[in-house]
């Protein structure tokens, strides 16, 4: 069985905020639109066809964006 590209988000899961080169920590409180839409510490972020990425909602493709790898090893 072949194992996911990325990381799947989840609920709980820990993931990293970057935002004009820094990045803080945050967690994943809700999955909605089938896996697109991720609600991090209050905040909704979207899935970009463009980039791949998850940005703050109502920001351009290169704002606020999540890392999904960044809590990985980190517990």
């Amino acid at each position: 069985m072949s194992r996911p590209s990325r990381p799947i988000p989840h609920a709980g899961m820990t993931v990293g905020v970057v935002h004009l080169g820094t990045v803080v920590t945050g967690t994943v409180e809700e999955v909605r639109d089938g896996g697109r839409t991720l609600v991090v510490d209050g905040r909704t972020y979207t899935l970009r066809r463009l980039t791949g990425h998850f940005v703050r909602e109502d920001q351009p493709y290169y704002g606020t964006r999540l890392s999904l790898r960044w809590g990985a090893g980190r517990r």
